[in-house]
């Protein structure tokens, strides 16, 4: 009998969703999504729907609930978009990116107060943005648009960083690059 019960147990803890789901970055065009692995603290880069990540594979995406569905083996799991480490530190941000001559509408992500989020763009660019909050209760968001070579080196193109009234729409144009959201 002791023996089914810890055997029983041991199955109980290792059934145990060990997975977080870190972040999200979707387009009129394309979604990505971050899970990250609770016990290694690894993370497994950008996904999309269909794709696995260790013994997880990503099925759905509920974006009004921000919420997506794992499979593992024959089980579905069904894992909320994180909490912020920060109270009231996490926003989801709608809107438009500019850069060179592309223009990205319907975009809308996660973002994470203190924490730097990389959207993954066109032709080995990436936006970077990191909220910070003010100690007037503004939020400054701090921006980048970075090119990779091939050589694996990165090139910031243009940094437009703004200061916003938290809740109220945000965006700035610098030359050929850009965004406006709202959060």
């Amino acid at each position: 009998m002791k023996t089914y019960l810890v055997i029983l147990l041991f199955c109980a803890v290792s059934l145990r969703a060990e997975i977080e789901f870190s972040g999200f970055f979707t387009t009129s065009k394309e979604a990505f999504f971050v899970l990250t692995d609770k016990e290694t603290h690894r993370s497994s880069g950008w996904l999309k729907i269909g794709q696995s990540f260790g013994s997880y594979t990503l099925l759905t995406f509920d974006g009004e609930q921000d919420v997506i569905t794992l499979r593992q083996g024959e089980r579905l799991l069904k894992i909320p978009l994180r909490a912020s480490k920060v109270k009231d530190g996490r926003s989801t941000i709608t809107g438009s990116l500019k850069f060179l001559n592309e223009k990205v509408e319907g975009v809308r992500a996660s973002l994470f107060f203190g924490e730097e989020a990389s959207f993954p763009l066109k032709n080995g660019i990436t936006f970077r943005i990191k909220p910070e909050p003010g100690p007037d209760g503004n939020i400054l968001y701090r921006a980048k648009f970075i090119a990779t070579g091939e050589d694996g080196a990165e090139k910031v193109l243009s940094a437009p960083s703004v200061v916003a009234i938290p809740g109220q729409p945000f965006g700035i144009q610098i030359g050929d690059f850009g965004y406006s959201f709202t959060p």
